[in-house]
């Protein structure tokens, strides 16, 4: 884009730019594409070709290490366990076989005595020599196998180059008597000249690696017998060698330059040849290709830059007349019916469509007088009063409303300033202030809000109204524009509205409840004064806070499930307690949903009731209901409900359960001689003296006249509770104090031991009241056992 910036503006100069440098990018394209495709398929060749080479170097490799492994065990054959006994006899042997000592760098024989005799180079002489720790463990290894070996790759004595040791067992019976081996120097022309004879251009080279990667042959001779890893730095293709690999690849070398890799492996042993074709190199020629192809690219673009200005010279002409056209129209030299011309071409269509826009903004200048006409009607007829006025405050607009509403004329306002006429005295002062400013283009806090205030009418009355008030700057001029509602109905309204919420104000400050009102986001709007009686929290400033700051975390836990109904839109009530006036108050809570419109909840009534009065009688009641008036213990509905649950007890901690069922002997007798009020008396204490002689755990209750029945609960057997009836017998005969004279008072009781699973609480009562006829019958004053 900075390239096409700094061209000439004239549309000629910028389309010529253009084919200019679509042409050079199409022939770059063009000719780019087609290198990349001839560099690729000459990649392809040249990596098949030096791989081929390769291959036909490591064939030959394998077949010299193939033969100098057949010569070397045919000469095995021919070895005597006396050829290896001295370096004589070695010597001898030697002189017999001149081919072979010419195939080796050397001949040896290691025997089983340890000792390693070795021909003295081409002197002919043997040696005795101490191979070390390290080759002498190999040897070793060697001679227990039995087989010919290839050893690790060393560095020769003699020559002081990388070679290697071919060894064959001399076998006797299948016995390994002895090694003969033969050293081979790897940096012989007569071994290695078929792999440095494939060396690819001139700044390529081969090289050869055992499957380690120990070097065994390189042009740099000081990575000889060292390991490709042991340099710093990372070649891809090496390592994919090593694992494998055969063929050719390109990748980067260890010094960064990019080459094609081929590597074989050899058959004959676990050797790799390698070679490296630097790719700048092998792709030389290509690259000149690309230089010429680029320049004769740059030529032909130019050509083409020539051309294509000649050609838009002479298609840009009806541009320059329509051009001509337009001036003439602004100048009124010409309407716009010299646009329309018969061409058929992209600028016909452009004359055309300048045609069609002068055409639109004649039509638009009409619409917009229109719009103002119609505008100025709907002002006109407005509701609302509308006044238009200057920034120095003279008035422009005054509508029909406007003279309703302030008794003056359009004919009267028109001219005059809208403070003298309007705008009370006491207000002037803030009216003139904002009108300088507004003339300094300054907006005011007022413009484009709604305010309420008083305005003059002609009869000097003041009107309530609501004003908004809006600005616009016109052809270089301030205007103030006011709609001014009368609300002169609606403040009535709102006083009415205002004394009825004081009313309700004062009547929900003064009811005996806690009333509020809570928003969707459960914060209270509206609180009554029982808040501050009963809590000491001030209603006002806990307006807008959450309810769980008004009653706390415990008591907002409590109400949260059934707020959260309310909130659902249904009623929910629950009772709780509070601390008021330092005492615990039971509380009844009711939260009654607000619905909106649309049927959502938009807030919560709650209303609370101190409940604790209404709950303390609520006890009273239920406690008289389950006790004698008479003797204070328990009454029958009573005995009825812990008779049940003792059965339940019983049953579940496995331990019996026995019922008395008593009466007073001769209790009718005592009424009918002494008066109901002696016979209530004597129950009274009968009543005392049975709870006293009873456990802690048991059970006294009256169930109906002078019947008794107590509740004896983990009685162990029949005998505990006989002895338990007896001592209720004997305390009841001690005499009664009645109206200061003593009364022989007696009791029968009849016992019963719940019996297990199947029995009902009735069922055992029964056996009881059964057993207490027993008793009558055998002669009152005592107790008698169910069976």
């Amino acid at each position: 884009m900075a390239v096409f910036a700094r061209l000439p503006r004239s549309l000629k100069c910028r389309m010529t730019a253009v084919v200019v440098m679509l042409v050079l990018a199409a022939t770059m394209t063009v000719a780019w594409v087609a290198l990349v495709l001839a560099e690729r398929d000459m990649k392809s060749v040249i990596g098949d070709q030096q791989y081929a080479l390769l291959s036909s170097a490591a064939a030959q490799v394998d077949a010299q290490f193939t033969a100098r492994r057949v010569l070397l065990a045919s000469l095995a054959d021919t070895v005597s366990e006396g050829d290896g006994a001295s370096p004589a006899a070695m010597q001898a042997f030697v002189a017999r076989h001149p081919v072979a000592r010419g195939r080796f760098l050397n001949l040896h024989i290691y025997n089983r005595q340890g000792a390693l005799l070795n021909t003295d180079g081409a002197g002919g002489g043997v040696t005795v020599l101490d191979p070390g720790q390290s080759a002498r463990t190999w040897f070793e290894r060697a001679l227990a196998a039995g087989k010919p070996a290839v050893s690790p790759p060393f560095k020769s004595i003699l020559t002081g180059r990388p070679a290697i040791m071919i060894v064959h067992p001399v076998l006797d019976g299948g016995r390994a008597l002895m090694l003969l081996c033969g050293s081979i120097d790897l940096s012989s022309p007569s071994f290695t000249e078929q792999v440095a004879a494939q060396k690819p251009g001139k700044t390529g080279y081969t090289y050869m690696m055992t499957a380690k990667g120990v070097v065994l042959h390189h042009p740099n001779t000081t990575l000889l017998l060292k390991r490709v890893d042991e340099r710093p730095g990372h070649s891809k293709a090496t390592a994919l060698a090593l694992t494998g690999f055969e063929g050719w690849t390109e990748t980067t070398g260890r010094d960064g330059v990019q080459a094609i890799y081929s590597f074989k492996r050899l058959r004959a042993t676990d050797w790799i040849i390698g070679a490296r074709f630097p790719v700048e190199e092998a792709f030389a020629p290509m690259i000149a290709m690309r230089h010429k192809a680029m320049l004769g690219a740059a030529a032909f673009a130019a050509l083409a830059g020539l051309m294509a200005w000649v050609a838009v010279q002479w298609m840009l002409r009806p541009l320059w007349r329509l051009r001509g056209h337009i001036d003439d129209i602004r100048g009124g030299r010409a309407d716009i019916g010299v646009l329309q011309r018969g061409r058929a071409d992209e600028i016909g269509a452009l004359s055309i469509a300048f045609h069609e826009l002068m055409a639109e903004r004649e039509a638009a200048q009409t619409a917009i007088r229109d719009s103002e006409a119609l505008i100025s009607s709907i002002l006109e007829r407005a509701p609302d009063a509308f006044v238009s006025c200057e920034a120095t405050g003279i008035i422009t607009k005054w509508n029909a409303a406007a003279e309703r509403s302030f008794g003056w004329t359009r004919e009267e306002a028109i001219g005059r300033d809208i403070a003298e006429l309007i705008v009370p005295p006491a207000l002037r002062g803030q009216h003139g202030a904002g009108m300088r400013a507004f003339a300094d283009g300054h907006a005011g806090r007022l413009i484009n809000s709604r305010v309420r205030v008083a305005a003059l009418h002609k009869d000097g009355g003041e009107v309530p109204v609501e004003l908004s008030l809006g600005a616009l700057r016109h052809e270089g001029a301030y205007y103030a524009t006011a709609f001014l509602h009368d609300v002169t109905e609606r403040v009535a309204y709102e006083r009415q509205i205002a004394a009825s919420e004081k009313r309700l104000r004062t009547l929900a400050d003064n009811l005996p409840v806690l009333i509020s009102y809570l928003d969707h986001a459960r914060t209270f709007q509206f609180l009554n004064a029982t808040f501050l009686h009963w809590f000491g929290m001030d209603p006002v400033k806990m307006i807008g806070r959450h309810l769980v700051e008004g009653i706390g975390n415990t008591q907002y836990a409590l109400a949260q499930p059934h707020l959260d109904r309310a909130y659902q839109g249904h009623n929910a009530t629950y009772e709780h307690t509070a601390r008021i006036d330092g005492g615990v108050h039971a509380l009844e809570t009711t939260f009654v949903p607000e619905l909106g419109a649309d049927g959502a909840v938009i807030g919560i009534y709650s209303l609370t009731h101190d409940t604790t009065r209404m709950k303390d009688i609520e006890q009273r009641l239920t406690q008289l209901a389950r006790i004698d008036t008479l003797t204070g213990i328990a009454n029958r509905r009573m005995f009825e409900e812990i008779l049940q649950l003792a059965i339940v007890r019983a049953k579940r901690n496995r331990k019996p359960l026995a019922l008395a069922y008593l009466d007073i002997d001769h209790f009718k007798a005592i009424n009918d001689s002494r008066g109901h009020g002696a016979g209530d008396a004597v129950l009274k204490e009968f009543a005392a003296r049975l709870t006293a002689n009873v456990r802690a755990s048991d059970t006294v209750a009256r169930v109906a006249g002078d019947e008794f029945i107590i509740i004896f609960e983990q009685v162990a057997h029949v005998e505990e509770a006989a002895r338990m009836a007896l001592k209720i017998v004997e305390a009841v005969r001690r005499p009664f104090a009645v109206a200061g004279t003593d009364i022989a008072v007696t009791t029968s009781i009849g016992l019963a031991l719940h019996n297990g699973e199947g029995e009902s609480a009735a069922a055992l009562v029964a056996r009881a009241d059964s057993a207490l006829y027993a008793a009558k019958h055998g002669g009152r004053d005592g107790y008698a056992i169910a069976d």
